[in-house]
């Protein structure tokens, strides 16, 4: 695969493919590391997310808190170790596995708390999704998807667990307030995989570890590890992502609300 080539936006025409934003480090006591995101970052075009942290946590970090209005998203990737304890107002107590998902819609309010289990260590995604006003109100549920419920794609080419929404013509787990995919996805050296965004549906790519290659509809970015980018909503669209060594990366679409 050649490096991505940079095709200037013809004049008049608006970017498909926001910039590179490179995630901000963070620190907190001796058991969290993270890799910051948040929506000011991406000039809007993050919506409907909010903040996005690339985490490992090794010791309880955060006491237990409130979160309103929003939905709190907890992706765990399955290199994590031990069980993720993850316990809220709405009466759940689950110790969530390497690779589940668990899916807080907070909405009229609800506190929790999460902290892996003694000697273990959590690797994950906590994100933060706007609900759009009609359902700010609304009383909190939550949804625990489990890894075996997720379906995987499967190439010699590449890996990708559809952890939500849909894929190409693989379906994975629904119930999130706004409908919304997130692919968790692995492409060997020279891999390519390709992501059809529907109409009016934006995405938010993370390159977790590698490099990939990026293209959408003439334009191109690279993204190193640590590094993310957005396609803004508009006409259907493919997504290519490749790469020349191995990587991992996150892909989140939805509608953006505002």
């Amino acid at each position: 695969m050649q490096p991505a080539a940079k095709i200037e936006v013809p004049e008049g025409r608006a970017a498909r493919i926001g910039a590179t934003v490179t995630g901000v480090p963070q620190e907190i006591g001796n058991g969290f590391v993270a890799i910051h995101f948040s929506e000011k970052m991406f000039d809007g075009r993050m919506d409907p997310l909010l903040m996005v942290d690339h985490f490992v946590m090794t010791a309880p970090t955060f006491d237990p808190h409130l979160h309103r209005g929003i939905s709190a998203v907890t992706a765990i990737f399955e290199d994590s170790q031990g069980a993720f304890l993850n316990r809220d107002t709405l009466g759940n107590n689950v110790a969530l596995q390497p690779g589940d998902l668990y899916w807080l819609a907070a909405a009229a309010g609800a506190v929790h708390e999460e902290k892996p289990e003694k000697g273990g260590r959590t690797h994950a995604l906590q994100i933060f999704v706007d609900l759009p006003e009609r359902m700010k109100n609304e009383p909190a549920r939550a949804l625990h998807v489990e890894a075996q419920n997720m379906p995987t794609i499967k190439t010699p080419g590449y890996r990708v667990r559809v952890v939500l929404g849909r894929s190409g013509d693989v379906a994975g787990p629904h119930g999130t307030p706004e409908e919304m995919t997130l692919l968790d996805g692995f492409l060997h050296p020279e891999g390519k995989f390709a992501h059809l965004l529907p109409e009016g549906t934006g995405a938010w790519i993370y390159a977790v570890s590698g490099t990939l290659s990026l293209q959408v509809g003439g334009e191109s970015r690279d993204l190193n590890a640590g590094t993310a980018t957005t396609v803004a909503a508009g006409s259907e669209t493919e997504i290519l992502i490749e790469a020349n060594e191995a990587a991992h990366f996150v892909l989140l679409a939805a509608r953006p609300i505002t």
